[in-house]
């Protein structure tokens, strides 16, 4: 089953399902697919409903989030079950509950933002650049000539393959300050699937930039 919506294009399957059976059923639904992905972003970003049960995009994982009342500080804690624990001495003031959530993606993406530079650094046998985080909402990544890549927060919602994808495509302008054809040969080496991990993100990018 293929359902479009403000997250993009999901799709459902029995978990026998073959992947050639999956790609041949998109290839064939494809039409479909671009003329609702198509009304979707034509009808901008929806307003979040920051209360208890409301879901959000985590690393590809879709995440509950369960508030409760706590006196003094704020404190968001990863459960079993993908549960996203948010307590906080305003739980039904959506402005603090998302400011509470901000803080905590911004947190993991400042580690997880960093493992992912290394790793991809080592592979392209350059020196690991400073990592920073962005609040970008019209890029989720830039490269300078000082050797600082900024990474948006925000794209810790996405998928980690679309997250090395970005990951990967900054750090090619190490090599290649341009997006010349040997800069995605680089990308391409780094990053087999890219052009599939750019569609994906693009199909989202106004969902998960709405945070």
């Amino acid at each position: 089953m293929l359902t479009v919506d403000e997250r993009g294009l999901t799709v459902s399957v029995p978990w026998r399902t073959s992947e050639r059976y999956v790609a041949r059923f998109l290839q064939d639904s494809a039409a479909w697919v671009l003329r609702k992905l198509e009304a979707w972003e034509s009808q901008g970003p929806t307003e979040r409903v920051w209360r208890d049960g409301e879901r959000v995009d985590y690393l590809g994982r879709q995440l509950r989030v369960a508030l409760s009342a706590q006196d003094g500080y704020s404190l968001a804690q990863l459960e079993d079950g993908d549960v996203l624990s948010l307590s906080l001495p305003a739980p039904h003031d959506p402005a603090k509950v998302r400011a509470s959530l901000v803080k905590w993606y911004r947190r993991q993406a400042l580690h997880y933002f960093h493992t992912r530079v290394q790793h991809f650094s080592a592979r392209l046998a350059v020196e690991m650049p400073r990592v920073f985080l962005s609040n970008a909402r019209r890029h989720w990544g830039s490269c300078n000539v000082k050797r600082e890549v900024r990474l948006s927060w925000r794209l810790m919602q996405a998928a980690p393959h679309v997250v090395d994808y970005v990951v990967v495509h900054e750090l090619a302008h190490l090599k290649e300050m341009n997006h010349s054809a040997r800069f995605w040969r680089i990308v391409e080496r780094l990053c087999p699937e890219y052009s599939s991990a750019r569609r994906e993100l693009d199909a989202v990018s106004q969902h998960l930039m709405a945070l």
